[in-house]
């Protein structure tokens, strides 16, 4: 039986995923140091460094198991970009989800200081894996 990776593991596994993706894609991408305020990764797009907070749900049977992705807005909301992932522990196959900060802030739920985005909240506002919001 399939059993979900820590929170720590899969943070970890989606900002490197995170990275090999947009690198392929043909943006400079890199991680930030570790506890770099407000974000995991910066991608530099026409020619000036952006930052991305990168949250990390797995799955084992289908991705409506997941039912938020935490943001914490007060910490995180300066980020320029954040990506939701869907992580499919079978085949670790990852659907990536780009939102601008106003786009992250339209699926976000506050409470009390915390909050969660939505997923399908974020699936309406974007396609999965599509990643034109970074050539915007």
């Amino acid at each position: 039986m399939l059993t979900k990776l820590s929170s720590l593991q899969a943070g970890t596994l989606g900002e490197l995923l995170t990275v090999a993706k947009l690198n392929t894609l043909g943006h400079a991408a890199y991680i930030s140091p570790e506890g770099a305020p407000g974000h995991d990764v910066i991608v530099v797009v026409a020619g000036q460094p952006k930052s991305i907070e990168v949250k990390t749900r797995q799955f084992v049977d289908r991705a409506a198991e997941i039912s938020r992705w935490p943001v914490d807005m007060e910490t995180k909301g300066d980020t320029d970009f954040f990506i939701f992932i869907e992580l499919d522990l079978r085949s670790l196959s990852p659907n990536f989800y780009l939102l601008t900060n106003a786009q992250a802030r339209e699926t976000h739920k506050n409470y009390m200081g915390s909050g969660n985005c939505v997923p399908a909240h974020v699936r309406r506002l974007v396609g999965a894996n599509d990643f034109s919001a970074l050539g915007a």
